[in-house]
C-alpha cells in the first residue's frame, strides 16, 4: 500500500512550486520589459508601433499571471496546518478510492513524494462536491463515484 501524503510536506512543496513559477515569470516580465524599452524607433514606423503594442499586450498578460500566483500564494499561507478535520472544508487533505485531493488552491495534478496529489480549490466541481462530506459518504462528479477514506 502506498504510504500516505504528509500534508505538511505536501504545502511546503506547493510553496516552493509557487515560489518557481514566481520566479520565471519575473524573470519574463523582466526580459520583455526590457526588450520594450530598449527596443529603438526604427523608420518603419507604423510597424514599430504594431510591434511595441503587441509587447504591451504581452507584459499585460504576465503582468496578470503573476498577479494571480501572488493570490495562490496568499491562499495556500491560509492553509491551517493544525487543525484536524471531520469533514471536507477549506485547507483538507482528502484521501479517497478516486485518489488523494487538497483542498485548497487549483493546480491539478501534482507529483509529490513518489505519488500523484490533486491540488484544487473550493470552487472547482470536484471541491464543490467533497465540500462537507465525511468518511465513508460518497460524491459523483462527471458520471464517478468517490468514496471518501479519510480527511486529514
Amino acid at each position: 500500500m502506498d504510504k500516505p501524503v504528509n500534508k505538511s510536506d505536501l504545502l511546503h512543496h506547493l510553496q516552493a512550486l509557487l515560489q518557481k513559477k514566481l520566479n520565471a515569470a519575473q524573470l519574463e516580465i523582466a526580459s520583455t520589459r526590457d526588450s520594450f524599452t530598449n527596443d529603438t524607433k526604427s523608420s518603419a514606423g507604423d510597424k514599430h508601433e504594431v510591434g511595441r503594442a503587441m509587447v504591451q499586450q504581452e507584459l499585460d498578460k504576465l503582468d496578470d499571471q503573476h498577479a494571480k500566483l501572488i493570490v495562490l500564494q496568499q491562499e495556500l499561507a491560509r492553509v491551517p496546518l493544525d487543525r484536524t478535520f471531520d469533514h471536507v472544508a477549506f485547507g483538507s487533505l482528502v484521501e479517497t478510492d478516486q485518489g488523494t485531493y487538497f483542498l485548497a488552491i487549483g493546480l491539478g495534478r501534482i507529483e509529490f513524494g513518489g505519488r500523484s496529489c490533486f491540488a484544487i480549490s473550493l470552487a472547482s466541481p470536484i471541491g464543490q462536491a467533497l465540500k462537507d462530506k465525511r468518511a465513508g459518504e460518497q460524491v459523483i462528479v462527471n458520471g464517478r463515484c468517490i468514496t471518501v477514506h479519510h480527511i486529514k
